[in-house]
């Protein structure tokens, strides 16, 4: 009687590592300069572009992470504010060019500015696994 003798499969695997490029933000070094009254809009993007829609987007002074100047989550600017820019602030791009939203521009605009606007601003993204944020200077003049 003869032995048969099976091979066992030979399973090729091949991995495929998706290395997850860092999520930076960038921001102007100056401060942006306007006037009392006047809308702004504080440029902030994502380097390198990404689409920006399922990240979370918090625009925020000093240490009011919680109370936020603007935030974007879920696909959509959330009802969770700090009550002096309720109707004055939303998401803008910082030029037509930039692709907005998908194109990684997460700028703040903010309208009728007062004096008590000045100051920084932190610009925060988070996706899954990481964050990254920068401040935008704000600089206001009275004329």
């Amino acid at each position: 009687m003869s032995k048969t003798h099976y091979r066992k499969p030979f399973l090729k695997m091949v991995l495929m590592v998706k290395v997850a490029v860092s999520l930076t933000v960038v921001v102007p070094g100056d401060p942006i300069v306007a006037h009392v009254g006047s809308t702004v809009i504080l440029p902030c993007w994502i380097s390198p572009a990404e689409n920006a829609e399922a990240l979370e987007i918090r625009w925020y002074r000093h240490d009011q992470f919680n109370n936020p100047v603007l935030l974007y989550n879920h696909g959509k600017i959330q009802d969770v504010q700090e009550e002096s820019y309720r109707n004055r602030s939303s998401l803008k791009p910082w030029s037509d060019q930039s692709g907005g939203l998908k194109g990684g521009d997460v700028s703040l605009r903010l309208e009728k500015l007062t004096l008590q606007d000045e100051g920084s601003y932190h610009c925060y993204v988070s996706g899954d696994r990481e964050y990254d944020s920068r401040e935008v200077a704000l600089s206001i003049s009275g004329e």
